[in-house]
């Protein structure tokens, strides 16, 4: 029964990162009555949101009546390192709710619902609902920050000279990869619309002077020659024909010496739990895309013409995936 109402846990979640609560608490406890009128909300119907969530261990409603923090609550701070309050409000936004009815479908067809539940894909639902774009690209950030901390903490990028970042982004990812090795050169390549944003992170970044942006779709081709080749969050959107087509193009641009290095979800084969065996069912109804075990990357990879060297989970939604050219 808690498990089927998990929809509900999720609004509720959203509701109370859109309202702010967490911020409003800080470190000390404030009466339904403050928090009410703060948040130009009906204090019953308040009351009973954050009644519900204190059963679940987020915040907590003490002898006096008033709510506080718990370390449950504490994350959905706006200044809280490790903050998901941006990925609250993104996430259960009423597309992919939308799309996540259509289900059903996906398992009888393999096809993604986003665009049948919402009458246009996901990154056009974006354009046409600018505040969910705005959040999506903020609960992005906000995931990334942590994750590439984690990838600087696991992965050595002190053997190469050159990196190119496909599919960067805005180039959070390769200025903070640039800060941390002096002697590296990078280039962001994405599409032009995209890539035109990263500029601004390798300015505020000081690393300008070692990091260029070229424009272009990596389906088509991929600049040649680094040392390093590298994609974040990429292979994930797609399904394993499209995915071998841009590996494939990795394989005709990398030199003999080259490494392939994979930024993506892990997952554990099996009956172990891992988050991204949830998200991979979110990535199947959105986009058609997936996450994937090791044996899934070897296997895609060995088709593109690379040999797996590596594949290692990280903690959360993200691994470390290394390969060379066969």
């Amino acid at each position: 029964m808690q498990m089927v109402q998990g929809m509900m846990v999720a609004k509720s979640l959203q509701a109370a990162a859109e309202l702010g609560i967490a911020d409003r608490l800080g470190d000390s406890a404030r009466s339904i009555d403050d928090l009410a009128r703060t948040t130009g909300t009906d204090r019953s119907a308040l009351f009973r949101l954050l009644r519900a969530l204190a059963s679940l261990g987020i915040f907590q409603q003490d002898d006096s009546g008033r709510f506080r923090q718990t370390a449950l609550s504490e994350p959905l701070r706006s200044d809280s390192p490790g903050s998901v309050r941006d990925y609250l409000m993104y996430a259960p936004h009423d597309g992919n709710l939308r799309a996540w009815m259509g289900l059903a479908s996906v398992l009888r067809t393999g096809e993604p619902s986003f665009a049948e539940a919402n009458g246009c894909t996901m990154w056009d639902y974006f354009l046409q609902h600018p505040e969910v774009g705005e959040r999506f690209d903020r609960a992005m950030t906000s995931l990334a920050a942590a994750n590439n901390r984690m990838l600087l903490e696991a992965y050595d990028f002190s053997p190469f000279s050159t990196l190119i970042d496909v599919g960067g982004g805005q180039g959070l990812l390769l200025a903070g990869i640039l800060r941390a090795y002096p002697n590296l050169r990078g280039t962001l390549f994405d599409l032009p619309a995209v890539a035109a944003r990263a500029e601004a992170a390798f300015a505020s970044g000081g690393v300008d002077g070692r990091a260029e942006v070229v424009a272009g779709d990596a389906f088509e081709s991929i600049p040649a020659g680094f040392d390093a080749y590298l994609m974040k969050n990429v292979l994930h959107d797609w399904d394993d024909e499209r995915c071998t087509r841009l590996l494939e193009r990795c394989r005709a641009a990398i030199p003999r010496h080259g490494k392939l290095i994979l930024v993506d979800a892990v997952m554990l084969p099996g009956n172990d739990p891992h988050p991204a065996k949830w998200f991979d069912l979110h990535m199947m109804v959105a986009l058609g895309g997936r996450e994937r075990t090791a044996e899934e990357f070897r296997s895609l990879l060995e088709t593109a013409g690379f040999i797996l060297t590596r594949a290692e989970p990280l903690p959360g939604l993200v691994g470390i995936v290394e390969a060379v050219p066969a």
